[in-house]
């Protein structure tokens, strides 16, 4: 077996080490504290037993453990000295970010030192903090306070942003108040080399129509962006364009490249003819591609493309030839060693698939300077390979795919790259000597024009939106690839297609199902059948301005491709009703009119209404003297199993319902108001008699829901019970003879963040 591996032992011993990296870093990343990870580490120890040339393969395996290991000890692993939520810390913290500038203002720091322990800028954490303070806050501000801090936990929910792991991937610990009224800011920020700069972009550019796109493409910044634009760019399937990344650090490069060839042989300097004159032009490519990362303030997705650039010129010149795929392997070895957790990153598998597809077009179909038709035909075909190759990325992470963007990028990239870069980098230099805002209006208008043109492309054609694509779906897409590209027997690659049809068909598929979503301290809830939803309540806002129906509830509506069908709003608490007006601009001001035939801001009225084969039934009930006991209850059922949901009623209305309603009884029951102790009586329960209760409350609330009595009382009669702020959003599916619960805490959980 040595003799059969024989040819694989020293030419690729470096090849070999950085593909045992790579899987040591994924699958600690993603698998550690599992059985997969102990099943793969023993199957990698006894190949290497038999086979001498996996014992560099193991070597590399063993370094990307410990480098998971190290970073995450060296910049992910804090602690609190006294975890108590009423303990007020002395922190020194320097402002990165403004996130709201109105009062209570909102803000992202980093900490550099908490209590005795002192942080350097590289390795300090971070954290959110609310300030209630007139004081102006402005990125670089930095000062001391007393702050109320606990560890960052955000809310858990299925298929929509993860807050918490995006705060994991910001090096984001900690939440909290700060305690001051007044703050002694004592270092306001000093202008830099990328402050400067933005401040002259944003400056020349200010008369522009499109002037927030000419300011991303220079700096990297969208803050001049609006939520449309990037709604639009998304649905266009143009969003890539404005991330700096790979096209735009190749064109920032061959722009310099070609600028220095031309000039060099227009002066025609003496050089030495052994030199290799083609490495100086590469390195003020390289060297410009390097300033323009720069002034985007490194951002991720810029830094990630300069470091396959670097890797792919190092080979090249240094081994004679364009070793494109080693050049793959090694720049992600340098971005995993440099920080293995970025592999949280979806960017990450957009530029190398990206890069991969490109690589094997190119192969294929090189592009030739003496053939225009060749070469378009070439474009084209990359295109069409991105579009494909891409396809189930897109499916998995955006929940579809922009039908436009396969024709709207064979036009947007040669005018980005042929036309808009070049004129911008020339209104940047030239803009250096005099006014040239004449100059950004002759390319400003035209490209205003077509920008109005595609606001004119209908929705169903910017976007098609399939639902939620599961990881194994994508798995199974792309290991076709490998066995067409690389097997002969390429039948084989038949049975990833049988095996995902096959899933299709026979995998069994719940009649209805409920969610309770996790949105703190409140109440959301929706009923799913045949593509189709029913919402009960829409959780809390926050300052007047967030609510969790933009970042939960419309997300995952999308995302599972559902149809509103009717909505009802318990009553008219902040917590129950916060996100209303989100909702009805969202287009759904509609949805309340059955259930509420007088305005959504009254209470419901008493009826029954099928929802396609489920039955919704509201109860009647007497006027009181409090929004709680007036909420609106309703009863969803079907053949087998019910679902009450209370809103905040209390004893007094539960008392009326025993006493009025012989339909109590129910399989799953929302607890009333949250789990508190005002509610939930003996015989409440017992009328009830739920086998599963749900408290949708807040984790370590203000008010302690669910209350330790309720806990005990719902014990009394064996009732499965969960609480949103300690599991997440709690999915039941209802089959015929059986139910299934989920939560999003425990299917959805990773070993280095603490739930």
């Amino acid at each position: 077996m040595d003799r059969f591996f024989s040819h694989l032992k020293q030419p690729f011993t470096s090849v070999w080490m950085s593909l045992g990296f790579v899987i040591g870093v994924v699958v600690t990343v993603f698998y550690y504290q599992t059985l997969e990870f102990t099943v793969i580490t023993i199957s990698i120890l006894i190949v290497s037993t038999y086979f001498k040339p996996f014992l560099t393969v193991l070597l590399g395996f063993i370094c990307g453990i410990c480098c998971v290991a190290a970073h995450f000890i060296l910049f992910y692993s804090f602690e609190l000295p006294n975890q108590h939520e009423k303990y007020a810390y002395s922190v020194n913290v320097v402002v990165e970010e403004v996130i709201s500038s109105t009062p209570p203002q909102y803000v992202k720091v980093k900490i550099t030192r908490l209590e005795d322990s002192e942080y350097s800028q590289f390795r300090a954490p971070n954290a959110l903090l609310s300030i209630n303070s007139t004081q102006p806050i402005q990125p670089g501000d930095a000062f001391t306070a007393q702050v109320r801090l606990k560890n960052f936990r955000g809310i858990k929910n299925f298929t929509v942003f993860d807050s918490q792991l995006y705060a994991f991937t910001q090096k984001i610990a900690f939440k909290g108040t700060v305690l001051n009224k007044q703050l002694a800011i004592y270092n306001r920020p000093q202008n830099n080399h990328i402050a400067a700069y933005r401040t002259y972009v944003k400056k020349l550019v200010s008369s522009a129509e499109l002037n927030w796109l000419y300011y991303v493409l220079l700096t990297g910044d969208k803050s001049l962006m609006t939520f449309e634009h990037k709604q639009l760019m998304q649905s266009l399937g143009l969003s890539h364009l404005l991330a700096i990344s790979g096209l735009h650090i190749s064109l920032v490069f061959g722009f310099c490249y070609f600028a220095v060839r031309c000039f060099l042989k227009l002066i025609k300097p003496e050089l030495n003819q052994s030199l290799n004159i083609a490495i100086f032009y590469s390195a003020a490519g390289f060297v410009a591609a390097f300033i323009y990362v720069y002034l985007s303030d490194f951002i991720i997705s810029a830094t990630r493309a300069l470091i396959m650039l670097g890797c792919y010129l190092l080979l090249y010149y240094l081994a004679k030839q364009a070793l494109r795929w080693r050049s793959i392997l090694y720049a992600l070895v340098i971005i995993l060693a440099v920080n293995p957790f970025s592999l949280l990153n979806p960017g990450l598998y957009f530029s190398f698939l990206a890069v991969c597809i490109i690589f094997m077009v190119l192969k294929q179909f090189p592009l030739r300077g003496h053939s225009l038709l060749a070469n378009i035909r070439t474009l084209f075909v990359i295109q069409l390979g991105l579009f494909i190759g891409l396809l189930p990325l897109s499916l998995y992470f955006f929940n579809g795919v922009s039908l436009a963007g396969l024709v709207l990028n064979l036009v947007a990239i040669p005018i980005l790259s042929f036309v808009l870069m070049p004129a911008l980098f020339l209104s940047v230099l030239l803009g250096l000597l005099t006014d040239w805002h004449a100059f950004i209006v002759l390319y400003d208008f035209p490209l205003t024009y077509i920008y109005q043109m595609l606001l004119a492309i209908p929705q169903h054609i910017r976007w098609l939106n399939v639902g939620q694509v599961s990881i194994t779906t994508v798995v199974l897409l792309y290991s076709v690839v490998p066995l067409l590209y690389f097997i002969e027997l390429r039948v084989l690659a038949c049975i990833p297609l049988l095996t995902l049809l096959s899933n299709y068909y026979f995998t069994q598929s719940s009649l209805w199902q409920l969610n309770v979503f996790d949105v703190g301290h409140g109440l959301m809830v929706l009923i799913k059948k045949d593509k189709h939803a029913f919402i009960y309540d829409f959780g809390p806002s926050y300052f007047n301005r967030f609510s969790r129906v933009p970042s939960v509830l419309l997300p995952y509506i999308d995302a599972h491709n559902l149809t509103v069908s009717t909505a009802i709003v318990s009553h008219q608490d902040n917590d129950h009703a916060g996100g209303v007006a989100h909702f009805k601009a969202a287009g759904y001001a509609w949805s309340f009119d059955y259930f509420h035939p007088n305005g959504v801001y009254n209470d419901c009225i008493a009826t029954t209404r099928d929802f396609h084969g489920l039955s919704i039934k509201t109860f009647t009930k007497e006027e009181f003297n409090n929004s709680n006991d007036n909420s609106c209850i309703v009863k969803i059922s079907a053949a087998n199993y019910s679902v009450l949901l209370t809103g905040d009623i209390s004893k007094t209305r539960e008392s009326q319902l025993i006493k009025k309603e012989d339909d109590l009884q129910s399989t799953v029951l929302i607890s009333p108001h949250h789990g508190s102790d005002s509610s939930s009586s003996d015989e409440f329960i017992k009328a009830v008699n739920p086998t599963i209760v749900i408290h949708s409350s807040a984790y370590q609330g203000q008010w302690q829901f669910p209350s330790k009595a309720v806990v005990e009382r719902y014990n009394k009669i064996n009732a499965k019970q969960y609480s949103t702020g300690d599991v997440g959003q709690v999915r039941v599916d209802f089959y015929a003879k059986h139910l299934e619960l989920t939560t999003a805490r425990a299917q959805e959980s990773y070993w280095f963040i603490k739930d």
